[in-house]
């Protein structure tokens, strides 16, 4: 039995040091805080996404749809929404979820097999 959760905990460690996901464990913070990266094309690919987050918060706050700045009256309200719905999508955290899924199933396969342990039963 202790062979067998050996070799699960090490099965997950090994999948845990291959993780691609975007939660990373930031050394230098002495919280224990975790930091995120999010790819993007250039600065300017950054700021259309953080310009994208601001007009959607803005066309909430608004209403109808229409930024008022004479800078920003080209700025449609569809194309906000669906460069902040891709940008969404890109942080999911789909790495994780399939390694937490994975690292249950294997604890859960553990905690069945030493309920069904004959060593437990002799008590």
């Amino acid at each position: 039995m202790k062979k067998k959760k050996r070799k699960t905990l090490k099965d997950i460690h090994k999948r845990h040091q291959n993780l691609m996901g975007l939660l990373k464990q930031d050394p230098g913070n002495p919280l224990g805080n975790h930091t995120i990266s999010l790819e993007v094309k250039d600065n300017n690919d950054l700021l259309l996404n953080i310009a994208s987050l601001l007009e959607v918060c803005v066309f909430a706050l608004d209403g109808n749809g229409l930024l008022l700045s004479p800078n920003n009256q080209n700025v449609t309200k569809h194309d906000s929404i669906c460069r902040v719905l891709e940008l969404v999508l890109n942080i999911l955290p789909s790495s994780q979820m399939d390694f937490m899924d994975y690292v249950t199933e294997k604890l859960t396969n553990l905690d069945n097999t030493t309920t069904k342990s004959p060593k437990d039963h002799q008590l």
